[in-house]
């Protein structure tokens, strides 16, 4: 899966440069936004993933953790597509972008030995993982810009996100211990973005783009009982999703 999507993306790469060298040489005598669009973009994402480790049913009961946060922050190429539909009024002009990416973002952290809530290390070679991705995402955005020159946009953006995000962590205390608290699953989350960019004509049809986003996606979080199952003791797992990413991109305007 992640040579497929690693072909894919440098595929989406490929159709950029060449698809901006061909049309890079027609002229643009004048340039009007309004209409819509399609297009195709490649970037780079990096985020929080910070990632809380809470003894349960509290620290004193639970002495052989003590509360922590393992920031396991993914990172990687993301590439996809893009549709929508602008209107000029005078150097304004008023939008609506939706995209759809693929990712490569992915984090890992492990920390060992574990810490118990005396301050002192557990015996042996326990640990904390932490381990996040973010396997795609999208959003539906309406952008506002100003045409600082006829080809020249300027614009801001903002609205709604999703995608969908792998979670997993795990409290080992083996093999000085017998237990250990694990849990991977994935799900789809719903959120918020936020940014702005750039947009340049290089002809009556192509533009090509700069844009930054910040993404959030919320919180997710798990109790996790251990494999030999100890009531009342679990962990409680929390996680946070947030992004930035920069894409450039190229668009066919019709």
């Amino acid at each position: 899966m992640k040579s497929l999507r690693f072909i894919s993306l440098l595929s989406l790469g490929l159709m950029l440069i060449f698809g901006t060298t061909t049309f890079a040489a027609d002229s643009v005598s004048s340039f009007n936004w309004t209409g819509p669009y399609v297009g195709v973009h490649l970037g780079y994402g990096w985020g929080n993933a910070d990632t809380a480790f809470s003894p349960l049913p509290t620290t004193a009961g639970f002495f052989n953790l003590a509360p922590a946060t393992l920031s396991p922050n993914p990172s990687g190429v993301i590439g996809g597509l893009q549709a929508g539909c602008n209107y000029q009024a005078g150097s304004f002009v008023f939008g609506i972008d939706a995209d759809f990416s693929g990712t490569g973002m992915s984090g890992t952290t492990t920390v060992s030995p574990i810490i118990q809530s005396d301050g002192t290390p557990f015996p042996g070679d326990g640990l904390l993982r932490a381990h996040q991705d973010i396997d795609w995402y999208g959003t539906l955005r309406p952008r506002v810009g100003y045409a600082v020159l006829p080809t020249l946009l300027v614009y801001a953006t903002g609205g709604l996100a999703y995608g969908d995000v792998t979670y997993s962590a795990k409290t080992d205390f083996r093999p000085a211990g017998a237990a250990a608290y694990a849990t991977h699953f994935s799900k789809t989350k719903a959120g918020w973005t936020v940014g702005g960019g750039v947009e340049y004509a290089v002809s009556t049809h192509i533009t090509v783009r700069a844009e930054y986003l910040y993404m959030d996606l919320g919180s997710e979080s798990a109790n996790v009982n251990p494999n030999i199952v100890l009531p009342p003791y679990q962990v409680g797992y929390k996680w946070e999703t947030t992004a930035n990413i920069f894409n450039v991109g190229v668009n066919y305007k019709f």
